[in-house]
Parts: C-alpha cells; structure tokens; sequence
C-alpha cells in the first residue's frame, strides 16, 4: 500500500469518519489510554470508568475510521492504536500548523514595518524641517540636494 499525502488524508474519502471519531473526548481518552497500553475493552473500561458497552461502541468506531486495531489474543480481543494512521493525521494536522506559522509570521512582519514606518517618517521629517526652516546652525552647510 503507498503511503497518502496528507491532502489524501484531509480530502479523501474517510477523513469524515476519522475526524467525527476524534471529536469525542470518551473516543480520545481511549486513544491516549491504548497508545499507553494495548488492552481489552474490559480493562480499558475499568481505567476510564466508563461502561464495557460504550467503550466497546466506542471502539466499533474508533475501529471504523481507522485508529484502533483489534487482535485476537486467547480469549480476549486487545485494541491497539493504529500508529500509522495516527501519523498520517499529525503530518496533516503539522501542515495545517505550519501554514498558519507563515501567516502569522507575515502579520508579525507587517506589524513590525507599520510600527516602524512612522518613526522612519518622522525621523526622516524632523531633517528635512530643520533645512526648509532655515534651522541649520551658522557655519554649518545645508545639505544639498543635488549629488
């Protein structure tokens, strides 16, 4: 299987369901608790407290989309994070980021220039004022505009 773009991801077809999973609080406490310690729905109930039932509804879903995988072991069924499409969603959501870094970035940029600009005008002002006016000290030559 070739890997997905983080495009694909955002934009393909189940991004829907990954992130309808991921918006619950329940089905995001249980991903965190599974990325610690791959375990049965009985136990994983008993560390959340929360009900066998809808931790096993919860993962039916989180199983749906992708994040959770499920194994047979004796007699019980271990869930464990899908760590691959676990990373396609963090190297999506770390583009997303980086765009909003940029943006960021250029507004600080911006705000920086305009800070700037009228101290520069100012400055720039006050030289000029003092030649128009005629303030230029005795012995001291105005400087000349042409060079």
């Amino acid at each position: 299987m070739s890997a997905r773009t983080p495009s694909q991801v955002l934009l393909g077809e189940g991004a829907d369901e990954t992130f309808a999973a991921l918006a619950d609080r329940t089905r995001r406490q249980i991903l965190v608790r599974l990325a610690e310690t791959p375990d049965d729905a009985g136990s994983v109930a008993r560390d959340l407290d929360v009900s066998r039932q809808a931790v096993a509804k919860h993962l039916r879903i989180l199983e749906g989309a992708g994040l959770v995988r499920a194994a047979r072991a004796s007699r019980r069924r271990v869930h464990s994070v899908d760590a691959e499409r676990i990373l396609e969603v963090s190297d999506l959501l770390g583009i997303v980021a980086r765009g909003w870094d940029r943006r960021l970035e250029g507004i600080r940029e911006e705000a920086e220039r305009r800070d700037r600009e009228p101290r520069d005008r100012e400055q720039s002002e006050r030289g000029l004022g003092e030649v128009e006016r005629g303030e230029v000290g005795r012995g001291e030559v105005a400087p000349s505009a042409e060079i």
